[in-house]
């Protein structure tokens, strides 16, 4: 009985210790960029954009001339949107009539995927 009670509680751990990593769905390049830009942002947003993975990092709402950015999956500036008296860029203009969120990959601090 004690074989089986310390099989069970190995498996649950092997399975908890592989359920932590939720940033390794989330390219490597991509989660340096969040790293970075985690103080200025709220969330990021994988998207399916001109049949391209890119993603979206939301700016916090509660910072003044806050921008939104638009990176590659390799990690590479394409867009930024918003800030003080900014449109942006002007780089993918049409991003938000044709990109389509995915999913959230990270929010508030931590990594959903």
């Amino acid at each position: 009985m004690k074989r089986i009670f310390t099989i069970i509680i190995m498996a649950a751990c092997l399975c908890m210790a592989g359920c932590d990593d939720t940033s390794s769905n989330v390219p490597s390049a991509v989660r340096s960029r969040i790293s970075q830009y985690s103080n200025l942002i709220q969330r990021v947003d994988e998207c399916q954009y001109h049949s391209n993975t890119v993603y979206f990092f939301c700016g916090r709402s509660d910072i003044s001339n806050s921008k939104d950015y638009l990176f590659s999956a390799n990690g590479t500036l394409m867009a930024t949107f918003g800030g003080f008296g900014s449109p942006g860029s002007g780089n993918c203009a049409d991003f938000y009539e044709t990109a389509r969120v995915v999913r959230v990959v990270w929010s508030n601090g931590t990594y959903l995927y």
